[in-house]
């Protein structure tokens, strides 16, 4: 029976540079389901406690309660666990974007950069601003650069291609380059928390806002008799909300 892997065994510097085309929707989900996605959770469970040199297929598949045939059919070899596991870590940051996103109150352009700022923070590092362990698990692999890049890149994207279309319904954009300008913004705060970690959340506020020029005046809430979609800047439409 040939192999259901979607991963190449490719190394992990490979794999961490490998970035994903930009999703339709923000509805798209790209975690693993299904016997997949528990081999996985037992894979990142055990590289994160144990280490990934430390951790072998064996011990995968007895923390998945499957056999190693099973782990070798799904992903080919550790490689391929630990590409699954890149992506896995590129989508918790993208998805805390999509997470945020959807809890934006239109109008509240401060309240929605705090959030975001916060939601940044805490994607990367726990309350007593301690490395999240995936952190680790990129270090011992000798990825963090190459991962940066990676995940800026997607998380970029996903806001360029679904979160500034909102604002520039309800906003004048002041800046050209838009995908450019985010990359610039999530890459530099994640070099400045390495920099200064205990730098504040307003602060890292003031950064982005004065970055992106936003317009941080108060937006009402429109009224019913207002469409549901406003034009976007490129012609198409976009949701009322945009804080």
């Amino acid at each position: 029976m040939p192999p259901l892997s979607l991963y190449s065994g490719r190394d992990p510097r490979e794999a961490a540079a490998a970035e994903r085309p930009s999703r339709r929707t923000l509805a798209e989900s790209r975690r693993l389901t299904g016997t997949p996605g528990v081999i996985l959770a037992a894979a990142r469970k055990l590289f994160e406690r144990d280490g990934v040199r430390a951790t072998t297929v064996t011990a995968v598949a007895r923390e998945a309660n499957v056999t190693r045939e099973l782990v070798y059919y799904h992903f080919g070899n550790k490689n391929g666990l630990i590409e699954a596991l890149i992506d896995d870590y590129v989508e918790d940051l993208v998805e805390s974007v999509i997470v945020w996103n959807e809890s934006r109150t239109f109008g509240d352009t401060a309240g929605s950069l705090r959030a975001c700022v916060r939601t940044f923070r805490y994607a990367l590092y726990d309350a007593e601003g301690r490395p999240r362990p995936m952190i680790a698990v990129l270090e011992e692999l000798g990825i963090r650069d190459a991962f940066d890049v990676r995940a800026t890149k997607e998380t970029a994207a996903c806001l360029n291609d679904h979160v500034a279309k909102e604002y520039a319904a309800w906003h004048h954009l002041e800046i050209e380059l838009v995908y450019e300008m985010f990359c610039l913004v999530v890459f530099g705060l994640v070099g400045l928390v390495k920099v200064n970690p205990r730098i504040s959340d307003e602060d890292l506020m003031k950064v982005v806002e004065q970055t992106l020029r936003l317009d941080m005046t108060p937006l009402d809430a429109p009224s019913p008799a207002v469409p549901a979609a406003a034009p976007a800047a490129d012609g198409g439409t976009a949701p009322r909300r945009a804080g």
